[in-house]
């Protein structure tokens, strides 16, 4: 109950609080222009097929092989720093606005009013910290993502010893399966840390995600199912407007409007992701203090 109740107060704070989204927007519109200079035009990468043959008495020797031709590896070289400065600075100009929605949102939560501008303001002195946040829980939560697909290589053993390919599909389909429910239980928790930092004011508080998450993983689990159908369903709506405007205008001018059009759903997803997040903290928060006062009840 708890991941459907505080997925069903993120969507009441979406709607009652449509400024917060309208803040996102204006930053994903700015984003917008600057994606299309930057990584808007990505080298086409192609292969050139090599084989050689040598032979040696009567048996002949093949090697065949494929290579990148050398003007798509300097495309690729000059591609890849512009991308870097493009996923630096939109990291770091949404870390600011991430804790200005975050914190209206809370702000929101208690009955107390805000100031758009005061948000964005104090987002952006607290921009590095938000940052270090999300890059220090991205690594976590690509290793933790990763661990299992690591263990691949057991069924993949298992199957060459046996000589069944059963052995080896059960236990890439067991991986994938643990793989699904992690990426769930990943998503849930990742939501959760940085409002973690905007309510408590540090960094090290943060990691108390960990401990919410594996003390409710049904709920995390949940609530992270419910977070990436969000997505999904605001991407799905999202991607006609894209294909429309490629179709319509083709090259840099279509790429431009493309970016124009997916702003304001790139604004509802990091809504969604941000408010949700925090309304699930809360849930959970307010689920331990309703265990703690019942087990204060009963001590003597």
């Amino acid at each position: 109950m708890g991941a459907i109740d505080a997925f069903s107060k993120t969507i009441t704070m979406m709607t009652s609080h449509r400024n917060l989204i309208l803040l996102i927007m204006v930053f994903t519109l700015i984003l917008a222009p600057i994606s299309t200079y930057l990584i808007g035009n990505a080298p086409e990468l192609s292969l050139n097929q090599t084989q050689t043959a040598q032979k040696q008495g009567n048996v002949i020797f093949e090697e065949h092989g494929s290579t990148f031709p050398d003007k798509d590896i300097g495309a690729l070289k000059s591609y890849l720093p512009r991308l870097l400065l493009y996923a630096l600075l939109v990291s770091l100009l949404m870390a600011a606005v991430q804790y200005a929605v975050i914190k209206g949102a809370h702000m929101a939560t208690r009955g107390e009013e805000y100031s758009l501008r005061n948000l964005l303001s104090e987002g952006f002195r607290h921009l590095l910290q938000v940052f270090a946040v999300n890059l220090i829980f991205g690594i976590i939560a690509g290793l933790i993502i990763l661990l299992p697909l690591m263990l691949i290589i057991i069924p993949v053993v298992a199957g060459a010893l046996s000589g069944t390919g059963e052995v080896l599909l059960f236990g890439i389909f067991l991986i994938l399966m643990v793989e699904f429910f992690v990426a769930l239980f990943i998503m849930g928790l990742l939501s959760m840390t940085v409002p973690l930092y905007v309510v408590k004011g540090n960094i090290g508080a943060a990691f108390e995600a960990f401990g919410l998450a594996f003390r409710n993983i049904p709920s995390t689990l949940g609530f992270g199912a419910l977070l990436i159908v969000g997505v999904l369903v605001i991407s799905m709506i999202m991607a006609p407007f894209s294909m429309m405007a490629a179709l319509i205008s083709p090259g840099w001018l279509g790429m431009l409007i493309s970016a124009l059009l997916e702003a304001p759903f790139q604004a509802l997803i990091y809504a969604l992701l941000w408010i949700g997040g925090l309304e699930f903290y809360l849930e959970l928060e307010k689920k331990k203090e309703e265990v703690d006062l019942l087990l204060d009840e009963f001590r003597f």
